[in-house]
């Protein structure tokens, strides 16, 4: 079951382990990233970031969605960049809310808060996320934080 989706590049750090993990009832993060998949040093580094108590995986994609549909956790999913969100949902992936956590700054984007930055594109996309999926996108630092819809 998925508790939470949240797209940021950081994947584990300060705010996820001591904000988000603690108001969240979770039992596994689920760490979609192409590159860390690949590198078990990074896996490593991911587990040593993440507290005792929460099961970790780290996949690609397509994997991830899969491994979301037949997961028996209570999952975390923590997606890397909104091209990689973009990859799952292409496959059926259809989470009920999106947070935006923080998405690397690059020419043609916009700032939409204080760590996310959009492009025209990927805001047109994320926007029929709503109409067409039903599915809520905001922008988030933390639970506690007021929430921004896109």
């Amino acid at each position: 079951m998925i508790v939470l989706t949240r797209v940021d590049n950081r994947l584990i750090h300060g705010q996820i382990v001591q904000g988000w993990l603690p108001s969240l009832d979770v039992s596994e993060v689920l760490i979609v990233s192409p590159g860390a998949a690949k590198k078990e040093f990074v896996k490593k580094m991911l587990r040593l970031s993440l507290p005792g108590g929460y099961k970790l995986a780290v996949l690609e994609a397509q994997e991830a969605k899969k491994y979301s549909e037949v997961s028996q956790e209570k999952l975390f999913i923590i997606i890397e960049d909104i091209d990689n969100l973009f990859k799952m949902l292409k496959e059926g992936f259809c989470p009920k809310v999106i947070t935006l956590g923080n998405t690397q700054f690059s020419e043609g984007k916009k700032q939409y808060s204080q760590g996310v930055f959009l492009s025209d594109d990927e805001v047109k996309e994320l926007k029929k996320l709503g109409i067409e999926k039903h599915i809520s996108v905001e922008i988030r630092s933390l639970p506690n934080s007021l929430a921004t819809k896109l």
